[in-house]
């Protein structure tokens, strides 16, 4: 891609030398001498990228960036300069400049200014292109809602849509779709086109941590041969997504804190502090309120990030979206897959019904997909999934809490919670009932049968079925 510049510098020989320099690279130059000239043919053309000196007469280039903020604020501008100092590239930055560096002959930090630049702006192209199609498949009216658990929560996600500033906590077990969750909050939110970037907590070393989320500036370590844009400035206009932030060092915990409520963050080995306007938000799948506890995570953090915290229901709660999810997953995989599957049969859809998904949503889909590999008919039934699937016990959709006290002469009903097993006989879950309150009776026959609200002879004949 050939990308265009402007090129501003008073000075003749040093505008022509640098023009041509740029020419050679492969970028499309026009040249202005002045601020005044510069601003004008900004409003004939639409340049990706200004290239602008910092000294100059009459308009300097701090005063030509202000200017071009207010009506082109997504124009990335580089100041160059041969005198600058700190306080320069201070202002510079918080006027909006995308960097602030030295002129040289070689022209060597221009040259790594201008890669860093054209590199965001692909990005920035890419988010454009695939927003639309990020869009239509995060869309609310795409999400699978056929439960009350799971429509009661999408109500929630709707009101976080509409708020694109309010920090989001997302909490479920491994695979409820922590991450799937977060982007359609993005989507639909008024951040759509900007970028949705997510952070691997666990996968960054942490020696790498801050200069992968903030970046560096050349010459702040070893093998830093050039300035670094973070991720936070990646993301910027859009959503920062740290997954499974639980596991984030209590160090780098202190350091995001910061960030996070200062909304400001400085570069590995710079001075300069960076605005960033990003929402944030974070997913784990663990109990943060237990790991504060332990001392495992920060209680600042966990406050700050608890702003709205959206706990994403198991798959073994949504029972009525498991089949139309199956559905779509088999959609999928059957295109992918070039499969000529288009249903699931009666024989697969029972088995999905009972069966009780630890791996939840990601485990289901992984599960479909595999059937359909393996399918070679139109029809997905049982015998296309894993046999383990079939040998599993369903849920207890019951089991008899009894951890009252037996003390009483009854057992308190707001205490006792009844269910069984698929599969299982009427006469085996009163056997298990009778046993349990035979225990917690510790043997005793006559305080069983009253907290059952029978007589001990009728105890008995239960007991001994045969008899």
């Amino acid at each position: 891609m050939t990308w265009q510049l402007l090129l501003v510098e008073d000075e003749a020989s040093v505008r022509e030398a640098f023009a041509l320099r740029l020419s050679d690279q492969g970028y499309l130059v026009q040249t202005a001498g002045s601020g005044e000239e510069a601003l004008g043919l900004l409003r004939s053309s639409e340049p990706d990228i200004l290239v602008l000196d910092l000294v100059m007469p009459n308009l300097s280039g701090l005063d030509v960036l202000a200017r071009v903020k207010q009506t082109s604020p997504n124009l990335l501008v580089i100041l160059v300069t041969a005198r600058g100092t700190v306080k320069d590239a201070v202002e510079a930055t918080k006027l909006g400049a995308f960097d602030f560096v030295a002129k040289s002959i070689d022209m060597e930090d221009l040259q790594h200014a201008l890669t860093r630049a054209t590199q965001l702006l692909t990005l920035q192209r890419q988010v454009h292109r695939q927003s639309g199609q990020d869009v239509e498949r995060y869309g609310l009216d795409r999400v699978i809602a056929r439960s009350p658990t799971t429509q009661t929560f999408m109500n929630q996600v709707r009101e976080l849509a509409k708020n694109d500033r309010v920090t989001v906590l997302l909490q479920g077990e491994t695979g409820t779709g922590k991450q799937y969750v977060g982007r359609v909050i993005h989507y639909n939110s008024t951040r759509t086109h900007k970028p949705c970037i997510e952070v691997d907590c666990p996968a960054i070393p942490r020696e790498l941590f801050e200069s992968e989320l903030f970046g560096h500036e050349k010459g702040s370590f070893t093998g830093a041969a050039a300035r670094k844009t973070g991720l936070i400035e990646l993301a910027e206009g859009g959503t920062l997504m740290f997954d499974e932030i639980g596991d984030l060092p209590l160090p780098l915990q202190a350091k995001l804190l910061r960030v996070i409520e200062e909304r400001t963050f400085r570069r590995v080995g710079g001075s300069a502090m960076i605005p960033v306007d990003v929402r944030f938000m974070a997913a784990t799948n663990r109990n943060l309120k237990e790991a504060v506890a332990k001392g495992e995570f920060r209680e600042d953090l966990y406050f700050r990030l608890n702003v709205v915290t959206l706990p994403i229901p198991p798959l073994r709660e949504r029972q009525d979206d498991i089949l139309p999810l199956a559905e779509q997953f088999l959609a999928r995989s059957a295109l992918s897959l070039r499969k000529p599957v288009r249903r699931l049969g009666d024989s697969a859809q029972a088995l999905l019904r009972q069966y009780h998904f630890p791996g939840n949503v990601r485990e289901l889909s992984n599960l479909v997909e595999r059937a359909v590999l393996f399918c070679q008919d139109d029809t997905l039934e049982a015998v296309h999934f894993p046999s383990d699937m079939q040998r599993v016990s369903s849920p207890p959709i019951a089991a008899i809490d009894l951890t009252a006290s037996t003390s009483s002469n009854t057992l308190d009903p707001s205490q006792v919670h009844l269910s069984f097993h698929l599969g299982e006989s009427l006469a085996e879950l009163e056997d298990r009932i009778i046993t349990a309150v035979l225990q917690r009776s510790d043997g005793n026959k006559s305080l069983a049968a009253k907290h059952l609200g029978i007589t001990r002879w009728m105890l008995d004949r239960r007991r001994k079925p045969n008899s």
